[in-house]
């Protein structure tokens, strides 16, 4: 029989061994009180008055039973549901033994089966206590008036001092009932709370990890309570921060946040400070919760960053505006091209004409050609490979690279081995990359 899962909600972590050990030790304790009052002089409580031996042997029998059950709780044999059954059945059986050698109700000793009416709450079966009390109710009545009848004393009288006890014994249980199921929804509210609470501790912790803002959160005390993945970066990655102060990986942040605490807490506050001497950072602190000396909330952000974001907007803007100039240069170098084309097609050109609207011709296609690998470059398209014999090009390329700074044949010479080397590339970003250089 499980009972750790009805013993939670009541006794919360206890274990139930431990508490069926403390009722040993009361039963051991009790017996001992019993025998003692018996064998003294201190006859103020009429204890087995109708029947002093038959009194000791039940006081002395309950003593090594109360002596044997501490052992067996302490090697937990047999299982606790069995022994808190049984040793409470027992106690019961015990307590009217005694009853009956006491004269009944009147010698007091009924009140102590209050005590084995409640211990199913801890060992046993709820709704066994109820039973119990039940019963015990029904045997207290039964015991006056058997006494009753042998001794013919008034026995309305002694049964209303057993119906009394027997009440009392029964809102006892009732009340044990009550404050079991109180303290159990209070146990299961409690325990749904600790779930949500955990739940969103967890939500909170991926959502801190996952800001690309460094999130640190410092104590009163200047230890670290948290740190998300981006601050442990910004800050050079530290190694075993839990718990330690802020001073210890990070001073020039400590002494911002030693400022702030100082001359400015509780309002928030940005800083930008330089961490070791390398990574610009833009700090800003304010106070989690509304009392003084609580936990610090500090981001941190990479100006460096923010800078390369800027950098990239800029540099985007200006693609569009190189975009937008080719554009505009595109329309003349159109015309010029085809002015061009149409007196290549004239019968009267000399040589040195020829030879100019060559030149012309030339570097209109290649403007053409950078206005092209512009606009690519704007609209992000990928280079168009082609295998080129890479003799044949550069000599192409040589004759126009010559016309175009007025250079001799002779002063660029052209060494290509093997000669017929293959090169896969884009003609376009080649002809540029080699003209740069």
């Amino acid at each position: 029989m499980n009972v750790q899962h009805q013993l939670d909600p009541f006794f919360l972590h206890e274990d139930p061994w431990n508490l069926l050990r403390l009722y040993h030790v009361y039963r051991l304790a009790l017996a001992g009180a019993l025998l003692l009052a018996l064998v003294s002089d201190f006859n103020l409580i009429p204890l087995g008055r109708d029947d002093p031996l038959l009194f000791r042997w039940i006081t002395a029998a309950y003593l090594l039973i109360a002596i044997i059950s501490n052992l067996s709780s302490y090697f937990e044999w047999p299982e606790l549901a069995v022994q808190g059954v049984g040793y409470v059945l027992l106690d019961i059986a015990v307590l009217f033994g005694l009853l009956y050698c006491s004269g009944g109700v009147g010698s007091g000793v009924g009140i102590l089966l209050i005590v084995p009416v409640l211990i199913p709450y801890i060992c046993a079966p709820r709704y066994l206590s109820i039973v119990l009390a039940s019963l015990v109710g029904l045997g207290l009545i039964g015991l006056e008036l058997w006494l009753g009848l042998q001794e013919n004393d008034s026995i309305p009288i002694t049964l209303t001092h057993s119906g009394i006890l027997a009440l009392v014994i029964m809102l006892f249980s009732w009340l044990g009932e009550r404050w079991i199921h109180k303290a159990s929804e209070m146990t299961k509210l409690a325990n749904r709370r600790g779930i949500d609470l955990a739940n969103m501790s967890q939500l909170n912790q991926s959502i801190l990890d996952r800001l690309e803002s460094g999130i640190l959160v410092v104590e009163a005390s200047g230890a670290i309570r948290h740190m998300n993945a981006a601050a442990w970066h910004m800050l050079g990655n530290p190694g075993n921060w839990r718990s330690k102060p802020l001073r210890a990986f990070a001073p020039e942040l400590d002494a911002h946040y030693q400022h702030w605490i100082d001359k400015i807490s509780p309002r928030a506050a940005g800083f930008d400070i330089q961490h070791q001497q390398t990574t610009e950072l833009r700090v800003r602190f304010s106070q989690l919760g509304t009392q003084t000396r609580l936990n610090t909330l500090i981001s941190l952000e990479d100006t460096s960053d923010q800078r390369e974001k800027v950098q990239g907007i800029k540099l985007a803007s200006l693609g569009q505006l190189t975009a937008s100039i080719a554009h505009e240069i595109r329309n003349p170098l159109g015309a010029i091209s085809h002015a061009a084309q149409l007196m290549s097609e004239s019968r009267n050109l000399d040589k040195a004409d020829a030879r100019l609207l060559q030149i012309i011709q030339s570097n209109a296609r290649r403007m053409n050609l950078t206005i092209e690998s512009v606009l690519n470059l704007s609209r992000k398209k990928h280079p168009k490979r082609e295998r080129l014999p890479l003799k044949g090009w550069l000599y192409s390329f040589l004759r126009d690279f010559i016309a175009q700074h007025k250079l001799r044949e002779k002063q660029v010479t052209l060494f290509i081995e093997p000669a017929d080397l293959m090169v896969e590339f884009d003609p376009a970003h080649l002809h540029q990359i080699m003209w740069n250089l």
